[in-house]
């Protein structure tokens, strides 16, 4: 038969093996939430960086776009200021 302090040794144990896997429950439960917060920051993180580089694509091409514009502008320019010298040469 058990005394009764390896009875109450028995009952501490189970009491501090209960509060130790109380404990491990919620640090898993905790790291299964960061899991999840990391892995959306993670699916947030490669969503942002293919609309940076689909804005700096497009950025891009309205540098592109803009430089072509501005030369053809330049070009229009010299083609009046032309005309203009030749009507002010006649006259």
């Amino acid at each position: 038969m058990t005394s009764p302090s390896t009875g109450e040794s028995f009952t501490t144990a189970i009491e501090r093996l209960d509060r130790a896997l109380n404990r491990l429950d919620t640090s898993v439960r905790s790291l299964t939430g960061r899991l999840r917060s990391s892995s959306q920051l993670q699916a947030d993180s490669q969503r942002l960086a293919g609309e940076l580089d689909r804005a700096t694509a497009r950025a891009d091409k309205l540098d592109e776009a803009a430089e072509i514009v501005s030369k053809r502008i330049e070009e229009a320019m010299t083609s009046v200021r032309s005309v203009l010298e030749e009507g002010d040469a006649r006259g």
